[in-house]
């Protein structure tokens, strides 16, 4: 990155913090990304793991729903930016090419209102620990100005996150120590469908996955029902998604 742009944004998250009497966060560095590349939202998910992420923040309802789409689905242009380490970036969501990428994660994304998404990876080498995820309710591509200020804001997000993460490392000696953990129980889970079904642990995410999007309900709330033993998957039951 240029020093000049880097200069610039950093100086507008400083800016915008003070201006909201906040100090600069990883949270507050994502509430000024809406304004910095004029979008709709901004979404801030942490992984470890094509399938293992937890979101951390997000700007709106919309960005929040995009994660949980990511998660359900395992496509989109959150997934390909994380499998890939490079930005994918994508101004109209409704168009037939798009429609042919992702064929279950359009329809979705554009029932809740987002038209355009872009993805930028966090990422250090040839470490992944997330993505950040800006989007619109209308559609319309980015800048080149702005696709380079987010570019930079994705970086300057990722040295807060580790900075935030080791402080509470620190403090309370066990990584990601403040952070929800909403997921363990579709994680737990997946390793009790694996034994009832037979199957590999990754088809039975698959399996998970597949269930919930039939039944149009949160991956979250169908693994707590299994968990709970409310649900239990048969062999026979084996909804497509597509």
């Amino acid at each position: 990155m240029s020093g000049d742009r880097l200069a610039k944004v950093l100086g507008y998250l400083a800016a915008d913090a003070a201006a909201r009497g906040a100090k600069v966060s990883s949270e507050s560095a994502c509430d000024a990304g809406v304004r910095l590349a004029e979008v709709s939202g901004v979404q801030l998910t942490l992984m470890s793991g094509p399938d293992r992420g937890e979101s951390r923040y997000a700007t709106d309802e919309v960005g929040a729903r995009l994660e949980e789409l990511r998660f359900t689905l395992g496509e989109g242009p959150c997934a390909d930016a994380f499998r890939t380490g490079l930005p994918v970036l994508a101004g109209d969501l409704d168009t037939g090419h798009n429609h042919r990428r992702w064929p279950l994660f359009v329809p979705a994304a554009l029932e809740i209102g987002a038209r355009a998404v872009f993805a930028f990876p966090l990422r250090s080498g040839a470490i992944r620990i997330g993505l950040l995820v800006l989007h619109r309710t209308r559609p319309g591509p980015m800048t080149h100005d702005q696709t380079s200020d987010t570019q930079v804001l994705a970086d300057v997000i990722l040295s807060l996150l580790l900075d935030e993460l080791t402080r509470v490392q620190v403090e309370n000696n066990a990584l990601l120590a403040d952070m929800p953990l909403r997921r363990a129980e579709v994680h737990q889970a997946t390793g009790m469908l694996s034994v009832q079904l037979g199957v590999s642990v990754e088809e039975a995410l698959v399996r998970l996955r597949a269930h919930a999007f039939a039944e149009e309900r949160p991956v979250i709330d169908v693994a707590r029902d299994v968990v709970a033993r409310r649900l239990r998957l048969t062999p026979e039951a084996r909804p497509d998604p597509a």
